[in-house]
């Protein structure tokens, strides 16, 4: 969560130790990532939560069975709330990283999560530098999975907005996300094959694209999003889990033989 120009590096370190600050605020959705992340780690997983930030999907992922977990983050105020969280889980290491430095990590994680972290990054550049770090410390045939913002969600969503006369959700000043295709080919040049690509489509087109247009009086935790939140309805509608959804799961195997 820094930047190449020292001024603005502090300013988003500044609002990343802010205490009263969280990285979700909307917990439903944030129970949606953490589910799906969930699923795509199988057991006896040695896991590298990559800026796991205050720490809720690392509890979470702790409880799968035998998974072994670092959970880095550049931020002592993200760190102590995540101590916190832990309460004497036994299998989760805490690691004070900033990943744009000198980068003290194993080379053999079978599963690497970015929940999140990369749009903090504020730059392509940037991203590319540090996922090729993360690239090299995945095993053979490990997962690296990302849970990121993505620019063509954003811009559909805003799409489906404007039909409503609503106005478009920005992207927040400290985040850069991603160009869906060209992030599926950067990671296939160095290997890494995308083996799912998804989203919470239904979810976001509820929630951003038609609420706001009939209740103005909006909060996350309300019955309407807790309803647009169940895959029960998603299997009804049958829509494309991807398309309006501003965040994106990417899933990409190591299909090299040696290192990236």
């Amino acid at each position: 969560m820094v930047h190449k120009n020292g001024k603005y590096r502090k300013k988003v370190l500044d609002y990343w130790e802010n205490d009263n600050v969280e990285s979700m605020y909307d917990k439903i959705l944030l129970n949606l990532e953490i589910c799906e992340i969930s699923r795509k780690i199988p057991k006896d997983s040695k896991i590298l939560d990559a800026g796991c930030g205050e720490g809720e999907g690392t509890l979470a992922y702790s409880s799968i069975e035998g998974s072994l977990i670092h959970a880095a983050d550049f931020s002592e105020t993200r760190l102590k709330k995540l101590s916190k969280r832990l309460a004497g889980k036994n299998n989760v290491e805490l690691k004070k990283v900033d990943f744009l430095g000198k980068i003290d990590l194993d080379f053999d994680y079978d599963v690497i999560i970015s929940q999140r972290f990369m749009i903090n990054l504020m730059s392509w550049d940037l991203q590319k530098k540090v996922i090729i770090e993360l690239m090299r410390r995945i095993k053979p045939q490990g997962r690296f999975v990302m849970l990121e913002g993505s620019e063509k969600g954003v811009q559909e969503l805003n799409e489906l907005r404007s039909f409503f006369g609503l106005d478009p959700i920005d992207v927040k000043w400290h985040n850069k996300f991603f160009n869906d295709e060209k992030l599926i080919y950067f990671m296939g040049k160095h290997g890494f094959e995308i083996i799912e690509h998804n989203g919470f489509g239904i979810y976001f087109l509820l929630t951003r694209g038609l609420r706001p247009y009939f209740d103005k009086d909006l909060y996350w935790d309300c019955e309407f999003n807790k309803i647009a939140a169940k895959q029960k309805l998603w299997n009804h509608l049958k829509l494309d889990d991807a398309r309006f959804s501003r965040l994106k799961l990417w899933v990409f195997k190591n299909s090299n033989i040696t290192g990236v």
